[in-house]
């Protein structure tokens, strides 16, 4: 893993503009992220601020705003916190990190972009919760008033009718009234989750839940589970995950302590959550049936590529050093990570540095990376020589990455530079 010189930090915003070409927008992004980590907000905003100034362009900017916004909003600044939000948006409309945005702070978004000025006073926020809260309980006294009265109306009709009918329609009414009788004294629910799972991205997910039967006599059920992506699921006892049931029968009071398993889609968004729905129905009345919606959320690695060349301008002739910067700012490891760097035709490539990388021609390098854990970089450096192609040129690279595990494939533009004329 590699650490930030301290000094580097704490001195980096005071230094000329001269000096500030040692500080690369990588460290400072490390020096944001470790920050936040342990949540230290302000000092994270702050380096995610001079991140944001320095290299307005840099492939980490998508998720350097999402963290902006985050430690603006973690440390009180709602209205900096909407405003960061709103441009992430507007600049990365398509981004999928937006899936990993938290719903408050979308609505910070929403208020700040709709022109409404975010105070910093959370007296207010109690104060309309509480608001909210009160109106409601008044709806839900309501509904259960109306329901009261309805359920009145309704005996009432019942004992009009049985009086009315003859014996025949009578003794219908009472088998009719003991089969509801029957069906009312089915009571299970699903015990509440005490913690949101935590599944992986491209693997196999295991979650359990516990359905408990508060009848006063055995009943079985039908169990069952779904997920978004439409993936196999597949319910089993705790005890014994490698047998499918499809129905549980439990004695009165009786618990059931089962788990689904399923594929976690491997294009999940490191943060992103994913909803699992456990069903339970009696299997003498289907009707009767009770549902628990799990919010799991999913992990995985999160990786940007940062590329430059050692000066920003280059003259014919020149060897320089060409550095790679992957990071991995999610929170699983990378596995089986390969990258292809393209260079222009002005550069030729006359050495990879061997550490997993290859030269494939004199524009093309490849580089294979086993594993970057969560919260380090793996950086590659490629030796180039400057070739003479007479007018000034601004140019820049791409990097391929791929992570096989994952099957996963994106592009990062690098940081361009300009040959200038001989």
């Amino acid at each position: 893993m590699i650490r930030l010189p301290l000094l580097l930090l704490l001195l980096c915003l005071a230094l000329p503009a001269s000096s500030r070409a040692d500080v690369d927008d990588s460290s400072l992004f490390m020096a944001a992220f470790t920050a936040f980590q342990h949540k230290d907000y302000l000092y994270s905003a702050e380096k995610l601020n001079q991140l944001d100034q320095l290299f307005p362009d840099s492939p980490l900017r998508d998720v350097s705003l999402v963290m902006l916004a985050r430690a603006h909003q973690r440390s009180g600044d709602n209205e900096a916190a909407g405003r960061t939000i709103n441009r992430f948006f507007a600049e990365f409309s398509g981004n999928s990190l937006a899936a990993s945005v938290e719903d408050e702070l979308v609505a910070l978004g929403r208020r700040q972009k709709n022109g409404e000025k975010l105070l910093p006073n959370r007296n207010l926020h109690l104060a309309a919760q509480k608001v909210r809260n009160e109106q409601l309980a008044r709806e839900r006294a309501l509904a259960e008033k109306l329901e009261r009265e309805r359920q009145a109306r309704e005996r009432a009709e019942r004992e009009r009718i049985a009086r009315e009918r003859a014996e025949a329609e009578r003794r219908e009414q009472e088998r009719l009234a003991a089969l509801k009788a029957e069906r009312d004294a089915i009571k299970f629910d699903f015990e509440p989750q005490l913690t949101r799972p935590v599944v992986v991205a491209g693997g196999t997910a295991a979650i359990p839940f516990t359905l408990a039967n508060r009848s006063m006599r055995g009943e079985e059920f039908a169990v069952a589970a779904q997920v978004p992506s439409g993936a196999d699921t597949v319910v089993a006892a705790a005890q014994d995950p490698s047998r499918p049931v499809r129905t549980v029968a439990l004695k009165p009071k009786e618990m059931f302590r089962g788990i689904v398993s399923f594929a976690v889609p491997a294009d999940q968004v490191d943060g992103a959550r994913f909803n699992l729905t456990v069903k339970a129905a009696s299997t003498k009345f289907s009707d009767v049936e009770q549902q628990q919606l799990i919010q799991t959320v999913v992990a995985a690695p999160l990786l940007r590529v940062v590329s430059r060349l050692e000066k920003p301008q280059a003259r014919p002739g020149d060897q320089l050093a060409y550095k790679v910067s992957v990071l991995n700012v999610g929170s699983q490891p990378a596995k089986e990570v390969d990258l292809r760097i393209t260079l222009p035709q002005r550069l030729k490539l006359v050495n990879a540095g061997e550490n997993g990388c290859w030269i494939e021609n004199e524009q093309t390098a490849a580089c294979r990376i086993s594993d970057i854990e969560r919260g380090t970089l793996a950086e590659r450096t490629l030796t180039v020589v400057v070739r003479d192609g007479g007018e000034e040129q601004k140019l820049r690279t791409s990097v391929d990455l791929v992570q096989t595990v994952l099957q996963q494939k994106q592009t990062f533009q690098g940081a361009p530079f300009t040959i200038v004329k001989p």
